[in-house]
Parts: structure tokens; C-alpha cells; sequence
């Protein structure tokens, strides 16, 4: 079966409003990210975070000393953070646009460093945003492309691959438009020419088969949400038979670790 779908990647209120807890880092390690961007740029300085999404970075960015100027192009993400913004000193320290990745509403050499969290796969042109994001950043200043790993041979990471290959199989066309996109050559070619690579933070969680079968089933899952209900419930049936056969034992926890890492690009950035 070969099904074409175009995916909908839009974080609207189906999302908005449980990315937070699919995306949540326990509080030692968020701190530890708000800290590493923190020893890149250094005290109140300004860092642009290219799609915020509900804060989950920028707030420990915040936190840490940094002043923050993060966008998104969703409206229903953005209430989300503001919602968080109670205490005046955080609303003063972190400005909030609403705005698209390939036109960023800043001047030229205006902003200390930058940041892209699980963002940059779904641009529609990604060397448009890089181009961007080298155009507001000032010489010196750090960009910082982070990402959540999960060990590949936990049950986590074990399902959430499966999952990716059986959609990929399936829907070969579904997929960000910027999935497989290789950036380091745009970003030396942008004046990134020293580039750092960070273990920001490990730590170690526990799940179950079943229990990760059930978050994906209830798409509370960050790789569920996206897929429209006929492929679902096909890929959902393909797991449950995948996680029969692979563990004899879906009920008991096994470990699983995590890592947050940070590659860091500095130099005298140029237009492309």
C-alpha cells in the first residue's frame, strides 16, 4: 500500500495545547539548557529563538540571564507562552513576535546569538532561514541548533523508529519539507566557521511498551499527532504487532536515556 498524503505540519490549537507535555524536560535539565545558551552569549544579552513554540526554551534561557526574542508563526503556540508570563522581571526579559522563519522582523547584526529547537525540518526553505538568521546575527555571535536524542535501542526510541519507517513506507511523500536537509556546508558558507559540538544534559526515564503503545494511541506522542486518522490507525496496528513480536514482556518499564546536544556555529556572519 502506497497512500499519497500531504502532511499538515501546522501547530494549531490540536496541538498548542499538549506540545508542552510531550516536549517537557524535567526541571535540572532545563536549567542546564538555559545555562549552555547562557555561556555562549553571556549576560543580557539578546538571543533570537527561531520558532518558540510554547517557551519550554526560552524561558530557562530567560532564567539564566539572557534577554530573548523568540517568534512563531502560530498564534495558538504564542498564548502559551504568554500564559506562563506572570512574573513582570520574565515578561520584561523575553519579547514575543508573531512571525514566519524565512522573514525574520529584525535588522541586520542586531541580536548576540541565535536558536532552532526542533524547527528548522519544517521550513519550506531552509536556506532561506539560515540566510536569515546569519543576516540579524551580529560578528561573534553564536547560532545553536539543539535536539532531544533518545537512545535508538530503548523502547522509546525503538517505536518511535518504527513508526518513522512504517509512515516512510507508506506515505513516502509525508514528511517536514526539511527532514533530510544537510545545513553545515550553508552555515560554514554563512561565516560558521567554528563549530562546537555540546552534551548540554543526560538523564534517565522509564516506560513500558504499553505505556508508549498508549501515548501513541491517545496522541500524546509528538510523532502521532501529525498523521490523519486512516494512515493512524494503520501505523497504530502495525506497532502493536511490532511491539508483540519484538518484547515478550510489554508491561514492565525499561530505561530509557535521553540527551539534550547543542551544535554551536560562530563566526563573522556574512550574507550568503
Amino acid at each position: 500500500m502506497n497512500i499519497s498524503i500531504k502532511p499538515d505540519f501546522s501547530f494549531d490549537a490540536r496541538v498548542s495545547s499538549r506540545y508542552a507535555a510531550q516536549r517537557a524536560h524535567p526541571p535540572e535539565v532545563s536549567k542546564a539548557i538555559g545555562e549552555a545558551v547562557f555561556a555562549q552569549v553571556g549576560a543580557d544579552r539578546r538571543v533570537l529563538e527561531i520558532g518558540i513554540g510554547t517557551g519550554r526554551i526560552a524561558l530557562p534561557v530567560v532564567a539564566a540571564g539572557c534577554r530573548v526574542i523568540g517568534f512563531d508563526l502560530s498564534a495558538e503556540m504564542l498564548a502559551e507562552v504568554k500564559a506562563q508570563l506572570a512574573d513582570d522581571d520574565r515578561r520584561a526579559r523575553l519579547r514575543i513576535l508573531r512571525a514566519d522563519m524565512h522573514a525574520i522582523p529584525l535588522r541586520d547584526n542586531s541580536v548576540d546569538g541565535a536558536m532552532a529547537i526542533h524547527v528548522l525540518h519544517l521550513a519550506k526553505d531552509w536556506r532561506k532561514v539560515l540566510t536569515e538568521a546569519a543576516r540579524v546575527m551580529r560578528t561573534g555571535a553564536a547560532f545553536m541548533e539543539g535536539s532531544d536524542w533518545i537512545d535508538p535501542e530503548s523502547v522509546t526510541g525503538a517505536l518511535r523508529d518504527e513508526l518513522r519507517a512504517k509512515v516512510a513506507a507508506l506515505t513516502p511523500n509525508f514528511m517536514p519539507p526539511a527532514a533530510t536537509a544537510a545545513r553545515d556546508t550553508l552555515l560554514r558558507d554563512l561565516g560558521g566557521d567554528d563549530v562546537q559540538e555540546l552534551r548540554v544534559a543526560e538523564w534517565l526515564t522509564y516506560a513500558s511498551p504499553a505505556e508508549r503503545l498508549s501515548a501513541i494511541a491517545e496522541r500524546r506522542d509528538n510523532e502521532s499527532w501529525v498523521l490523519p486518522p486512516d494512515l493512524f490507525e494503520t501505523v497504530l496496528a502495525h506497532l502493536r504487532d511490532y511491539a508483540a513480536a519484538r518484547w515478550d514482556d510489554l508491561e514492565t518499564p525499561q530505561p530509557v536515556m535521553r540527551r539534550f546536544l547543542m551544535r554551536v556555529w560562530r563566526g563573522d556572519w556574512r550574507a550568503a
